[in-house]
């Protein structure tokens, strides 16, 4: 441990959670971890992403080197937060990320997480005025829109908007108070905003705009019975998350496909060529 982190006046206490002070100590901190680790790696405070070319590199570099350097500082190792595979075969999740074949979106956990605090924020037995309840909705909309905004996030972005305003409304609804205040207002999704009520797709889209993506309406493609063809199934996969990953697997297959076209056609004339000498 460096000598000043001894002298702190309180012991054994560690940082508020969001503290940023928490990113420059983590990094002073495990900085002679850092120098020891042989491979590229990406570290998030105290968070590790490691990339190794063989398979049994990641095992022998937290045996030999992480996990003895981490005892002399008096840490341990999240088993439940430790993981390995492959980028092109395993989804892996990152800092509330997840990755998968090229493409990354917004791990299920940290979904889940934040429909639980707009639930406990829109809880009938809060007293707040709707003022007070839409304030902390856009702290949690803003937060979480902005973190996840350059992921491929449009569909849960919509799904979260509609599930924000249902709870928004069964609050304003079937809260008394609240509602001799706001008066008989039909709570469209226009009233809402008007209200003050932000929107994580509407942060989206001007991250794209910024950015000068495209953001394509989805349109449903009706098929014939029995007319599936081979390669369907990707679509219907639940670890896709989006058509832009389905498109990109798929494009990955032709290519693939493509090549074992090419080697096999150079196979048969090595073959006649052999045959004929």
């Amino acid at each position: 441990m460096p000598s000043f982190l001894n002298q702190a006046p309180i012991n054994n206490y560690g940082l508020p959670l969001g503290n940023y002070l928490a990113w420059v100590l983590a990094g002073i901190y495990l900085l002679p971890l850092d120098f020891k680790i042989p491979k590229p790696f990406l570290r998030v405070q105290d968070d590790y992403l490691i990339f190794c070319k063989k398979k049994k590199e990641p095992e022998k570099i937290l045996r030999e080197i992480i996990e003895p350097e981490l005892e002399k500082l008096d840490l341990k190792i999240n088993i439940n937060k430790l993981n390995s595979g492959k980028f092109h075969q395993n989804p892996m999740e990152f800092m509330g990320f997840r990755y998968y074949v090229g493409i990354f979106t917004i791990s299920e956990k940290k979904i889940e997480n934040f429909k639980n605090r707009i639930v406990k924020i829109t809880h009938l037995t809060n007293k707040k005025s709707y003022k007070a309840i839409i304030k902390l909705l856009n702290n949690k909309i803003l937060g979480f829109g902005h973190y996840y905004k350059p992921t491929y996030c449009k569909q849960n972005f919509e799904r979260l908007d509609a599930f924000i305003r249902q709870r928004l409304r069964r609050y304003l609804i079937k809260n008394k108070n609240q509602k001799q205040k706001i008066g008989n207002l039909l709570l469209t999704n226009q009233q809402l905003k008007n209200l003050g009520l932000k929107s994580l797709i509407e942060i989206k889209e001007k991250y794209a705009q910024k950015k000068r993506h495209i953001l394509r309406k989805s349109s449903k493609k009706w098929k014939k019975i029995g007319s599936l063809k081979s390669g369907d199934f990707l679509w219907k996969s639940p670890l896709i998350p989006d058509n832009y990953s389905q498109k990109a697997v798929l494009k990955q297959l032709q290519e693939l496909t493509k090549s074992v076209k090419q080697i096999k056609n150079k196979m048969n004339k090595i073959e006649k060529k052999l045959e004929n000498s």
